[in-house]
């Protein structure tokens, strides 16, 4: 059965970005940003999200993808980005151009697409979907870019249960962030 990964990056103090969605926190750390790209692409068919970070990955991916002064690595991440099928969720868009979905039901999409044959599916966000997955129990792994910043006051990833996890993985990178895998116990 197909997995949701859910790919977060993290403040020391837990927010997702800051309480008006700031993320001036996150440090580059172009290392790290390849070596989890790369195996995310072997291992992920599908990208999940919320309607900004849709418009966000058109907007911003496709400008990368075709930038002739884009470094190849991020040209090929962007060009994957805006290949890769995404099930966009949302209340409020009416449409998404194909090869991508829409849909509103989070519970029942997600059941949907992991009884179907294919790779593991990526949760990239926004703030809401992520918080509604985690929430709902529907993320199989936590991927998290953890910063060593912390803001005070935020979006946090958890919001609504206890959830207790297993740390599956752990690194440390230059930069001073650590990548975390978990699951649920």
């Amino acid at each position: 059965m197909r997995k949701v990964i859910a790919y977060v990056n993290l403040t020391l103090d837990g927010h997702l970005a800051g309480p008006a969605g700031e993320l001036d926190w996150m440090l580059p750390d172009p290392e790290l940003n390849i070596a989890l790209s790369d195996e995310l692409r072997g291992r992920v068919d599908t990208i999940l999200t919320g309607r900004n970070f849709h418009h966000g990955i058109e907007q911003n991916f496709r400008a990368q993808a075709t930038d002739p002064a884009s470094p190849a690595e991020l040209a090929d991440f962007a060009t994957w980005m805006i290949s890769t099928p995404q099930v966009v969720f949302s209340r409020s868009l009416t449409e998404v151009a194909a090869p991508h979905r829409l849909t509103g039901d989070l519970a029942g999409t997600v059941a949907e697409l992991k009884a179907l044959p294919g790779k593991d599916m990526v949760l990239f966000g926004g703030v809401s979907v992520v918080q509604e997955f985690v929430g709902a129990g529907l993320v199989d792994e936590y991927w998290i870019k953890l910063y060593p910043t912390a803001i005070g006051a935020g979006q946090p990833m958890f919001t609504e249960r206890r959830t207790e996890l297993r740390l599956v993985d752990s690194k440390a990178w230059e930069s001073g962030i650590l990548t975390l895998r978990y699951a649920p116990k």
